[in-house]
């Protein structure tokens, strides 16, 4: 059952003010220190699913005896505890579900209450913040009326409270830290996953004739994340005896007991998780970083928000590693103590808070990178370019901001910077920028000779000698310099030679860039281009593309225009690279990313910033 927000006071380190969490998504990460509360949501839970689930009662305020070790009460002062759970409006029902006031329709907020001096507990449901029953177990039949009378099947929401109580209690699911297959449980909850009824689980879905295609299902998905995770193919999947066994490519065998303790949780919770796939659950996975490699816990984490669609994760950490992953499918909470001992729970809901987040945790701004990989270009045109190339190239994966992050060398200071260590101390290091870095920069060349000349942007052959210098004395024990630095220059005259004549064309004619008329006042005088198509835009590897249209216009009277005029017309446009950049990349496809080595440049560039 999908969630959109949870409240909870008196339960451990929260107070009586309690913590609130709003604005769920599809993955949410708890982060915070040792020690800061930040398990707490996720032990309350598993608590009450444990005392609840099995005393569901229809038709009343549902009363569980059950008595709280007064341990488990903020300050040990044995208050109430209090819950409030709302429930999301995207939650579907059908007409099997015995429910009157569906949560697509209205606010349905679940009401429960520990009381610790009676030793009870109290579910009780709002719709439309009005109790639907009260103290006295009578319902209200017309939430606009005052009136209670006694339950029965045949008034309003008799049975919406044990409805909603039981879509979200069996919608949780609790990762056992423990979690190992062959590990003997008296777990009788098949959504509380321990792992050890997994290959019971895994059997019966290859047993299963009536549908086969589950099976297969399963062992070509779960192949491709293994893969993905351990960076090495898994050729096979398959049960033999009581356990999984897996095939590589290497011709390797291992089984699930012989796999290591962190892979092992991934094959259980993956496989367990998608045998469930088309159930709404909410999973609290608590510190996965302890038995995975930071890697592995981002690539899972990735496989939870890229295909486990009908799942919300609850991810409890004090690693920064998932930082980095943030985007719109993500909510992210910093857990703290207060003066006072209470934990207190907020978003991260902007720059300043994110940094909180980071100090909290003790990273030094030295200890992480703002992106996997800085490319330096010329200026801001080229960076437009360069987002969209690497937006179709990337096929939409890689990000700006996280895996890759632009800065700019202004051309003619190039030669001011160095990829490593330099004897001169005034050039500028661009790996002390960032882990990995990228140089794109113009030839600037007007011809193939020059362009294949040994003198050319002589600036930019003084950063190369350096570069293969440092790369001869500079090797690592399993890599080189290549593997953190790299340098595109242009096979043409700038970044703009790159562009489908055709597509740029339509712009610069376009409204807003196309010239009209030349001067001002009664020197002003009439303008027209040459033709309405690209044909007569001349816009070879060489050229640059200012000038080039500006040789496309003419006077009405045909009258060719002379130096002072072309040069006037191509710095109007030179003026607007710009706003000429962005409107030509909303024209750009991958169908037109094809100009010289621009495909393998970009094929280059794509899987540098994965690596």
């Amino acid at each position: 059952m999908k969630v959109d927000s949870f409240k909870l006071s008196g339960w451990r380190s929260y107070d009586l003010d309690g913590v609130s969490i709003s604005g769920l998504r599809k993955i949410n990460l708890i982060i915070g220190p040792n020690n800061s509360g930040k398990s707490n949501l996720s032990k309350y839970f598993n608590y009450l699913k444990r005392v609840a689930y099995n005393h569901l009662t229809v038709g009343k305020t549902i009363m569980v005896s059950e008595n709280i070790d007064e341990s488990q009460t903020w300050a040990w002062e044995k208050h109430e505890i209090k819950c409030e759970i709302k429930i999301s409006c995207d939650n579907e029902t059908n007409n099997n579900d015995k429910v009157f006031y569906k949560a697509e329709d209205n606010e349905v907020v679940l009401d429960c209450c520990h009381d610790i001096q009676l030793g009870s507990t109290f579910l009780k449901i709002k719709i439309n913040n009005q109790l639907l029953f009260n103290e006295d177990n009578l319902i209200r039949p017309d939430l606009r009326m005052n009136d209670w009378v006694d339950p029965s099947s045949d008034v309003s929401g008799f049975g919406d409270n044990e409805f909603y109580w039981k879509k979200f209690l069996s919608s949780l699911v609790f990762v056992d830290p423990i979690r190992h297959h062959s590990r003997n449980s008296t777990n009788l909850d098949n959504h509380y996953f321990d792992g050890a009824k997994i290959i019971d689980e895994l059997d019966e879905l290859r047993c299963d004739k009536a549908t086969p295609s589950n099976w297969s299902g399963y062992k070509k998905k779960m192949k491709l994340w293994l893969s993905e995770i351990l960076s090495e193919t898994v050729t096979n999947i398959d049960i033999v005896g009581r356990d999984l066994s897996f095939e590589f490519e290497s011709d390797l065998h291992f089984s699930l007991e012989q796999l290591g303790t962190g892979v092992s949780q991934i094959v259980m919770l993956l496989s367990h998780l998608w045998i469930n796939k088309d159930k709404n659950l909410n999973v609290f996975l608590e510190e996965p970083e302890a038995n995975l490699h930071p890697e592995a816990v981002i690539k899972l984490v990735s496989i939870f928000e890229k295909e486990m669609t009908n799942h919300s994760f609850f991810i409890t950490t004090h690693s920064p590693s998932l930082i980095d992953c943030i985007n719109e499918n993500w909510a992210v909470y910093r857990t703290l103590k207060t003066s006072s001992g209470a934990s207190n729970i907020t978003p991260n809901d902007n720059i300043i808070k994110y940094y909180e987040t980071l100090d909290s945790l003790g990273v030094k701004a030295s200890q992480i990178l703002q992106s996997n990989t800085v490319i330096w270009v010329e200026g801001p045109s080229d960076r437009i370019y360069l987002n969209k190339w690497i937006h179709i190239f990337a096929n939409g994966e890689l990000k700006e901001g996280k895996d890759y992050s632009f800065l700019y060398f202004g051309g003619t200071n190039l030669a001011s910077f160095t990829a490593l260590e330099d004897l001169d101390e005034e050039l500028i290091n661009m790996l002390s920028t960032s882990r990995k870095a990228y140089l794109i920069a113009d030839s600037d060349c007007c011809s193939q000779s020059q362009r294949n000349s040994e003198t050319f942007k002589g600036y930019l052959n003084s950063m190369l000698e350096r570069v293969n210098a440092a790369a001869n004395k500079s090797q690592g024990v399993d890599s080189s310099l290549g593997d953190y630095f790299g340098i595109w220059v242009t096979e043409g005259r700038e970044v703009e030679n790159y562009l489908c004549k055709e597509t740029l064309f339509e712009v610069l004619i376009d409204t807003g860039f196309k010239r009209n008329s030349i001067g001002k006042g009664e020197n002003r005088k009439e303008l027209k281009l040459h033709s309405s198509d690209a044909s007569g835009f001349e816009f070879g590897k060489f050229d640059s593309f200012d000038e080039a249209i500006s040789k496309c216009y003419k006077y009405p009277n045909n009258t060719q225009l002379g130096p002072t005029e072309l040069n006037n017309i191509a710095g109007s446009y030179s003026n607007k690279k710009v706003a000429i950049a962005k409107a030509v990349v909303e024209k750009i496809t991958r169908n037109n990313c094809s100009t010289f080595n621009l495909d393998s440049e970009m094929k280059k560039l794509v899987e540098f910033i994965r690596k």
